[in-house]
């Protein structure tokens, strides 16, 4: 029992900076997901791309990197527009 209940404390805890990164990343989207239906999302929203215009691209991402942060910016956000 207290190993269940060690593990629920360990996935709580991760999530916690998980989310963290995930907001600097602008992925809200992802958060509020994560929080209302699946956590996974959360964990998910930490390790992509951030959005291009997020303080974390602006900080971490150059050249290649925040190239491909636009383009799959464009490509879902034009999937979402039609």
């Amino acid at each position: 029992m207290l190993t269940t209940e060690l593990i629920g404390v360990g996935v709580l805890l991760s999530l916690v900076p998980a989310a963290v990164v995930a907001m600097l990343k602008g992925r809200w989207v992802l958060i509020l997901a994560g929080l209302c239906l699946l956590f996974p999302l959360i964990w998910y929203g930490a390790v992509a791309l951030a959005a291009p215009e997020s303080w974390w691209s602006r900080r971490f991402y150059r050249g290649e990197k925040l190239e491909r942060a636009r383009a799959f910016q464009a490509r879902w956000s034009r999937r979402f527009a039609d």
